[in-house]
């Protein structure tokens, strides 16, 4: 993430800032043994859980999850990149930032550079090129201003075969290279633009770096021959920096908005999410497409736990709705929906009734079970047994996946109100549920469930060993190569720690502290290494704590390499390999007798 500056600068400027003063001028902060509290800037809390660490010049939040070094602060609260929060932060201390400097030279950089240039090539001619005269007419007739235009980057493909690619070829990009990146298509005749007279938004990241493009074609010019047999909207496709699935639109301008409101708005399209955010609506994102993933769930919880969906009224958006609730649940979400009236979508909505309208409905949000509940009942008779027995069927897995007993007596409490069932009924039919769906399943299937819950206990307890080894690591470089020594190169299972440890091993001697081993991570692994340090280290031998660590990563890989060898070993017998079982029965006992000598 370090953009286009160079090391030296970067480095100097983190030398040169004070993270207690610089957070100072925007949290007040009270000094609490060797660490600095106060209230999130970040979310919304009555207790404080922002911690300031001097001493590694980092902060983390125990409550919301966010942490780094002053250049992750200043990205955050000021809603800006990577390097203009360094040309801040050298601003105040008195640093010259260079015109000019050397671009990275890694893939990933490249493929972003490469968006970059696009991005901006489609604002320009969005911006004044005759053949974009429609797109501007359609924009101001959508009532998108300037303003908002340029704020979400939106921009406009020429219907030519290869603008594009001529363009970036200029710079220094190959035709394949551009194809690899999702910008061009390999056809008959040759590479042609992914893209074609069509309107142009931006796909950003978190950190506001354009990682793909979505374009909307415009209705008069559907006859164009490069678009005739072309969908309405078209995605990037995957490539190594942008999945659809784990992407959210306009989630680098809301992430802010979403820490200081304490929920996110999860609207249907581009234009939603740009319509809500020039009303004012700045926790409001997207997901590219009706479906809802985990993963795009899990990108929201970095920001906030509560979520609310206005899709469009239709009848494809409730059901999209009732789709995203379950999931969004099932990963820890606290959800609620808003149903839009008259069948409007959430620009057309706000547009006409404007934001206190907006305002109210977000009041008048409901949770997930009472929606649900509710969509089940509309139209339908609820007044005999078997008809409240079918209603309390449909949301007994809900109450069942709610994971805290507050939430799930809250869901009761909704369950009895609507279908005017006592409390002890629906508790009592909530349990015979949970008891028939675990009655239900084979004795395999309980079994593997046991198992389960092994492997998730062993993962935990493994995740624990890794971070402890990773925490002393920190603190004494020269442990990393005495554990890869003992244990090889790719020891750590979580991909977190194994990023942060990777990131160690390729600085190598030249490795900084840990403040600046920050600027070499993503966000996830900041707020991870931000997580790490926020506690202090046990007390005792931090070498034997070595050691222990080691030696239990290392039973831990035996047991891996284990069950790995049974399962080939049962696998050989199945096919009636003899010689392979005998191989395999060798090797067993190889391991077992290096067990022996651990």
């Amino acid at each position: 993430m370090r953009g286009l500056l160079p090391e030296e600068l970067v480095e100097e400027v983190g030398a040169r800032t004070d993270l207690v003063q610089l957070v100072g001028e925007y949290v007040h902060l009270e000094k609490r043994g060797r660490h600095f509290v106060g209230l999130c800037p970040f979310h919304q809390e009555k207790t404080p859980s922002f911690t300031v660490t001097p001493e590694k010049q980092l902060f983390y939040c125990f409550g919301c999850g966010v942490g780094g070094n002053a250049f992750k602060f200043i990205m955050l609260k000021e809603n800006v990149s990577f390097p203009e929060a360094v040309r801040r932060l050298a601003a105040r201390a008195g640093v010259r930032v260079p015109v000019t400097v050397e671009p990275d030279t890694g893939e990933k950089d490249r493929i972003r550079q490469a968006h970059a240039l696009a991005s901006r090539y489609y604002q320009e001619i969005l911006a004044g090129h005759p053949a974009a005269s429609d797109a501007r007419r359609y924009l101001a007739e959508r009532g998108i201003t300037r303003e908002m235009q340029e704020r979400f980057q939106l921009g406009y493909a020429l219907p030519h075969w290869d603008a594009l690619i001529n363009y970036l070829q200029k710079q220094g990009y190959t035709p394949d290279e551009l194809v690899a990146f999702g910008l061009a298509i390999h056809g008959e005749k040759g590479v042609y633009d992914r893209f074609r007279s069509r309107i142009i938004f931006p796909i950003a990241d978190a950190q506001g770096r354009v990682i793909g493009f979505g374009g909307r074609v415009l209705d008069n010019t559907r006859h164009l021959t490069c678009l005739s047999a072309g969908p309405k909207y078209l995605n990037s496709p995957e490539t190594a920096l942008f999945n659809k699935g784990s992407a959210l639109y306009g989630i680098h301008l809301a992430r802010e908005g979403i820490r200081e409101r304490g929920y996110a708005v999860l609207v249907e399209g581009y234009v939603d999410v740009i319509t809500a955010h020039q009303y004012g609506v700045t926790n409001a994102v997207a997901p590219l497409g009706t479906s809802l993933t985990k993963e795009q769930g899990r990108l929201l919880m970095r920001y906030a736990m509560d979520v609310v969906i206005a899709f469009d009224a239709d009848a494809a958006g409730v059901a999209a709705s009732i789709r995203g609730l379950d999931l969004l649940q099932e990963i820890g979400c606290r959800v609620r929906v808003v149903t839009i009236p008259q069948g409007k979508d959430p620009d057309e909505f706000l547009r006409r009734e404007g934001l206190e309208a907006w305002n109210a409905l977000m009041n008048a949000a409901v949770p997930l079970l009472e929606y649900k509940l509710g969509k089940f009942l509309s139209g339908q008779r609820c007044s005999t047994a078997a008809e409240k027995l079918a209603a309390l069927r449909y949301v007994l897995p809900n109450l069942k996946a709610m994971r805290n007993a507050v939430e799930r007596e809250e869901g009761i409490r909704t369950v009895e109100r609507m279908l005017s069932l006592s409390w002890e009924t629906i508790r009592g039919e909530l349990k015979k549920f949970e008891a028939n769906m675990e009655g239900k399943r084979p004795n395999s299937d309980k079994i593997a469930s046991k198992r389960h819950n092994i492997v998730i206990k062993e993962r935990q307890a493994a995740r624990q060993v890794e971070a402890g080894l990773l925490r002393l690591m920190l603190e004494d470089p020269a442990l990393v190569s005495k554990a890869r020594e003992e244990l090889g190169d790719n020891f750590f299972k979580h991909r977190g720690y194994r990023q942060i440890l990777d990131t160690i091993i390729r600085l190598g001697n030249d490795c900084p502290s840990v403040a600046v081993l920050t600027n070499y991570l993503e966000e996830e692994e900041q707020n991870l290494l931000a997580a790490l340090l926020a506690d202090e280290l046990p007390p005792g031998d931090r070498e034997q704590m070595a050691r222990d660590y080691i030696a239990a990563l290392k039973r831990a890989h035996h047991r891996e390499q284990r069950q790995e060898l049974l399962r080939d070993l049962a696998a050989a017998d199945r096919a009636g390999d003899d010689l392979r079982v005998a191989r395999l029965l060798l090797e067993i006992k190889r391991l077992d007798a290096l067990k022996s000598q651990m």
